[in-house]
């Protein structure tokens, strides 16, 4: 079955239900089946086919969705790009995916076939007629190429064939549980696939989908207050906003369910955003691009397991290995790996036997490394220990920056913590933190939890934490910050003391751009 089918349904069972609501107003199922059937007329003029890749730089926005369904339905292979990506960055997936159609700036999609702008494309598929062509396709025909940056080198598409699409879509459902007449706040970029897979898991249960302005935050209350918002997916950045503007208005809200994926908000933040949204509950969940999803908490159990990012999702199963690839016994740390049908199919144009993360299995299945370190217990809980690149060796210990900043966390007063990467086995370890804590105390705190070997040699206050454009920790940019911050006030170099960096330099840094 082609993912196609899921909108069809939607459209075919909820013509008059509430589909999306965007800058531009609402639409029902009916009217975004008008917009798709119109999109792929229009990509179909622009000699669009089964196969062909179609790269889009726009916002999520009406227009995406439009296009996105149309060209699961025509055949397709639908390329999602931030649109705040440079036209360097644009045009090397433009030239990866070998693209029939670019829709962004000419001159960042130059190497496609044909290049037309987002809002020439929008305006042009306003007046397209309808066409219903659906093209008979495979399930194992690739349906998405997601590019991510990894940890080196140029981004990687990530190919997304529709069996295992649909596989991921079903598995999240079946560990979240969204409803019919869910209303579901989405913040996140659609190009980043944890904003996308809201799109899918909208249409799969025919429930309702808002597309809030990522600069509107100051607003965000009166949007989930207006629209009856019911589920908010997070990042760290997102939990701090909505915690800190609902204890100030204290608005009735009908929230019932935030979702996490990636870096996840400190349990302090946590705690605070449940008790000003009485009656929700919180699932903490972990995965990446290159199978979607591995794991999802119950939110019965985040109380006593806060840490946990919880058990494998149906069709997926997980062991941690050591270095010599042999699975460890519970409360072990190692290597996360997992297998299953919502394993992606690897990355575009790289042949298998170099790509490190996915390997070939005895039944010809593909297993997924992924460079996490992690531990299971004896519960099938899984805890997400570090990744790969953010491993580091001091005084002889190897360890991993995102355990110090778990720790960290864990303190109360402690909002968010962020370790930079030291230059070398012989640097000072810094921890940045946001708290209300003197430096000091959180200190002694960290003494209570890590061995001198993580202790950090420095803590340093900073008013906000710099995110990258997905909402997620930037590590390089606290490391600026922190150099700026010693360069203002050298003599503040202590352990325990240093002045924090001033708001107005947290707040001007967007740091890099994650496809």
């Amino acid at each position: 079955m082609p993912v196609s089918e899921l909108f069809a349904r939607a459209r075919a069972e909820r013509p008059g239900h509430l589909a999306l609501v965007d800058a531009t107003g609402p639409l029902t199922y009916a009217e975004l089946g008008e917009g798709t059937d119109r999109a792929a007329g229009w990509l179909r003029g622009q000699g669009v086919g089964a196969g062909d890749r179609v790269v889009y730089a726009g916002g999520g926005d009406r227009t995406f969705l439009a296009l996105l369904w149309a060209a699961f339905r025509i055949g397709a292979v639908f390329v999602p790009v931030h649109p705040d990506l440079t036209d360097d960055q644009i045009d090397h997936i433009v030239r990866d995916c070998t693209a029939t159609l670019a829709v962004c700036p000419p001159t960042a999609g130059a190497a496609a076939r044909t290049t037309v702008e987002v809002e020439r494309a929008a305006r042009e598929m306003a007046r397209t007629p309808a066409d219903h062509t659906t093209a008979e396709v495979a399930d194992d025909a690739v349906a998405l190429l997601i590019y991510t940056s990894g940890t080196t080198g140029r981004p990687k598409g990530v190919v997304c064939p529709h069996r295992q699409i649909l596989a991921a879509a079903r598995a999240v459902q079946a560990g979240l549980g969204y409803r019919a007449d869910d209303v579901v706040l989405c913040r996140l970029p659609l190009s980043f696939d944890y904003g996308l897979y809201q799109v899918l898991l909208c249409t799969l249960t025919g429930s309702s989908l808002v597309l809030a302005d990522r600069d509107g935050d100051v607003g965000l209350i009166r949007v989930i207050e207006r629209h009856g918002v019911t589920v908010i997916p997070l990042v760290p950045s997102l939990a701090q906003i909505l915690g800190l503007l609902q204890r100030k208005l204290r608005r009735a809200t009908r929230v019932r369910l935030f979702t996490n994926t990636g870096a996840r908000p400190s349990p302090a933040v946590m705690r605070e955003l449940l008790d000003a949204f009485p009656g929700s509950v919180f699932a903490s969940m972990y995965g990446m691009t290159e199978c979607k999803r591995i794991s999802i908490l119950d939110p019965a159990l985040y109380e006593r397991h806060p840490d946990s990012v919880g058990r494998a999702i149906p069709g997926a199963r997980i062991r941690v290995i050591g270095p010599d690839g042999r699975t460890l016994p519970a409360g072990e740390a190692g290597e996360i790996v997992v297998e299953g049908e919502t394993v992606m199919a690897g990355y575009w144009g790289v042949p298998l036997e170099r790509q490190s993360r996915y390997v070939r299995r005895a039944d010809g299945s593909l297993e997924l490394h992924t460079g996490d370190q992690g531990r299971l217990d004896a519960d099938g809980l899984l805890y997400f220990v570090g990744r790969d690149d953010d491993m580091i060796k001091r005084r002889g210990v190897r360890m991993s920056l995102s355990e110090i900043e778990l720790a960290a966390e864990r303190v109360p007063g402690v909002y968010a913590a962020v370790a930079p990467r030291p230059a070398d086995e012989s640097a000072p370890l810094l921890l940045a933190v946001r708290t209300d804590l003197a430096p000091h105390e959180v200190r002694t705190a960290l003494a209570h939890h890590l061995d001198p070997a993580r202790l950090p040699d420095r803590i340093v206050p900073i008013d906000t934490v710099p995110l990258t454009a997905n909402g997620k920790p930037d590590r390089a940019a606290v490391a600026l910050l922190l150099l700026a911050g010693a360069a203002a006030a050298p003599s503040a170099a202590v352990s325990t003391a240093v002045t924090p960096v001033p708001a107005a330099l947290t707040g001007s840094s967007r740091g890099p751009v994650a496809v």
